[in-house]
């Protein structure tokens, strides 16, 4: 091979090496878009156990139940985020009595902390779909001291309230939550604008 041949190839090699690493910038870029707009599109449920007995984990569960059975349907009906952090504003008072009551009847001395926060969650992969790391607004539900193993969900979009069939509102939202991924080419959808 002559050195104007192995120069080309060279050459070529480079031009191929930074294309990729635009290409994969480019990705990152956007799949990092696109999991703020997860987090800013989320409301989460976070009930945290007083302990890790056996018992305070059931009625960790117990209280969870009861606090999903105390949401008013205003939540679960919300056409954005705003309007479902709006109702559970408006519902802590009953979303408190409800925890409350659970404790109460379960003879526990326990009582329960409601309050709507921005918090910060590590990456969760729900087997049906996941989430990114990161702070959402979260319905925090702590028990007693609240040092044990928790529970989360998705109360908005509702995703774990029963019956309920809910998704994000745009595709790239929905294929970073749900795994639905399609194979596509960065640099093709940054010229397009997607």
């Amino acid at each position: 091979m002559n050195r104007r041949n192995k120069r080309w190839i060279r050459e070529l090699g480079a031009g191929i090496g930074f294309l990729l690493a635009v290409v994969l910038t480019l990705g990152m870029a956007r799949r990092q878009t696109v999991a703020a707009q997860v987090r800013e599109d989320t409301i989460r449920l976070h009930v945290l156990a007083n302990s890790d007995t056996i018992e305070d984990q059931l009625l960790k569960l117990d209280v969870r139940d009861a606090i999903l059975a105390a949401l008013p349907d205003a939540v679960t009906r919300a056409e954005t985020p705003q309007q479902a952090a709006r109702a559970l504003q408006n519902a802590l008072p009953a979303l408190q009595a409800a925890a409350n009551k659970t404790l109460l009847a379960a003879h526990s001395g326990q009582t329960a902390a409601v309050r709507l926060e921005q918090f910060d969650f590590a990456a969760k992969d729900y087997g049906t779909f996941a989430l990114p790391a990161g702070s959402y607004t979260a319905l925090r539900v702590e028990l007693g001291k609240a040092q044990g193993h928790n529970w989360f969900c998705v109360l908005y979009p509702a995703l774990c309230v029963s019956g309920a069939t809910a998704e994000y509102p745009t595709e790239a939202e929905n294929a970073l939550v749900f795994g639905k991924y399609e194979v596509r080419f960065a640099l093709l959808d940054a010229l397009q604008g997607r």
